[in-house]
């Protein structure tokens, strides 16, 4: 839906850089419940199936509200409004989503042992494949018969996310009534303090997280940008279609990744992974800058998908094993932050404006977005820097112990004072 929805919203007389508003204000919206309400709840309440059941749910009941809407607002011929109608209508949907997210995030940990943490991963960016598949090819069709303008995509989305709310609901078990998540319905668990984290924890933690901000802020800074780049005559021009195929085979590697995470690589070191997951999206970005055709451009798409799948497992592997159960649900929703924030600001503050202002200097829209692609490319530059100073610190400070089985167990050390508190 998003691959084409900033093809619409551009249709609709808004600027790149408001085009990128679609994710900004929606991951703002999100990240910000995560960290400061879901977060908070779910370390108190313990009940991450409840949290992914309803908040899709209720992100899919959104969905037909915002269709009467911004509708409403087409019928008038007030096309811009229409386009902000969408744009901040997704803001409010995505507070139900971060309850989803997690709750999903908390669950998935809670499941799992160390060693079968990538392999759930992995296994589950496989089954997001079918879906990604699925969806870009009835988006892809549904776009090219006004798909946005009969609002008939929003509805078919709102429909799958409450059917999965219930599948969800009624499909999920925690395993063996799950120690940690065990609890008679009354009860309320203390929700302890990041400062009595110890220092050294926190500061890892913290690196790790800069490091991923950067790195998740260049990687999918361009992500809605790539559509209208692939789209624009002086680009490829590309088709619905097209873009839909372009989707998918992204959706084949996260598919053929998620495989490989979750056999070859279940049990290589998380460190390694992750780093080879952002030289695939450095080498995507940088053919994307240079490919000639639109059937070349496909590669990307692949090492896009690929690294997707990487850098998502491997990460959350790492952050897994540094937080205490205690603290999952607030040090998950910071980690959640770097991911869906990276989807909107970076967009917002830096590809969208570099591509406005190099479209304003005279250059073509398709040069204007390798612009934007090259800034993306900085941004992962910087981050790549930090990730090496992060594993340093931990290795030095023993920060993950390689032989822990249960995600979140760390070394001993001797205060408690630091960032994070």
């Amino acid at each position: 839906m998003y691959t084409f929805l900033s093809i619409y919203l551009k249709s609709l007389g808004l600027s790149t850089t408001e085009v990128t508003l679609m994710a900004t204000v929606g991951m703002i919206a999100n990240t910000a419940t995560q960290s400061l309400l879901w977060g908070n709840l779910l370390d108190k309440y313990r009940k991450p199936m409840e949290f992914v059941a309803i908040g899709e749910l209720l992100a899919g009941v959104g969905h037909f509200f915002m269709v009467i809407g911004y509708m409403f607002f087409l019928g008038l011929n007030q096309l811009f409004v229409a386009g902000y109608v969408i744009i901040f209508s997704l803001g409010g949907i995505e507070v139900f989503w971060s309850m989803s997210n997690v709750g999903w995030s908390a669950l998935v940990s809670e499941l799992t042992e160390d060693d079968e943490r990538k392999k759930l991963m992995g296994q589950l960016s496989t089954i997001g494949g079918f879906g990604g598949i699925g969806g870009a090819i009835l988006g892809g069709l549904l776009f090219d018969v006004g798909g946005f303008a009969n609002g008939s995509i929003f509805n078919l989305a709102a429909v799958i996310m409450i059917l999965s709310s219930f599948i969800v609901y009624f499909s999920i078990r925690l395993e063996k009534e799950n120690e940690s998540w065990k609890s008679d319905d009354s009860e309320v668990s203390e929700n302890h303090s990041l400062r009595d984290l110890p220092s050294q924890l926190r500061l890892a933690y913290l690196i790790f997280i800069i490091a991923l901000v950067f790195i998740n802020f260049g990687r999918n800074s361009i992500a809605i940008i790539t559509s209208l780049f692939l789209a624009d005559p002086t680009g490829f021009n590309a088709s619905g279609v097209d873009i839909g195929l372009y989707s998918n085979v992204r959706s084949v590697a996260n598919m053929v990744a998620g495989l490989a995470v979750g056999s070859v690589v279940a049990k290589t070191d998380d460190r390694k992974v992750m780093m080879a997951g952002i030289i695939f999206s450095i080498v995507g970005i940088l053919w994307l800058i240079i490919t000639p055709s639109f059937t070349l451009a496909l590669i990307e798409s692949l090492l896009r998908g690929a690294s997707e799948v990487i850098i998502g497992a491997s990460s959350y592997s790492i952050v897994a094993r540094m937080a205490p159960k205690e603290y999952r649900g607030r040090l998950f929703a910071y980690y959640n932050t770097t991911f869906f924030l990276s989807w909107g600001i970076a967009a917002t503050l830096v590809a969208g404006p570099v591509a406005d202002l190099l479209i304003a200097a005279g250059l073509s829209n398709a040069d204007a977005y390798r612009g934007s692609f090259m800034a993306a490319l900085v941004l992962i530059s910087i981050g790549v820097i930090v990730l090496l100073m992060s594993f340093r610190y931990s290795l030095k400070n023993e920060i993950v112990n390689e032989t822990d089985e249960d995600a979140g167990t760390y070394s001993s050390f001797k205060d408690v004072e630091g960032p994070l508190a």
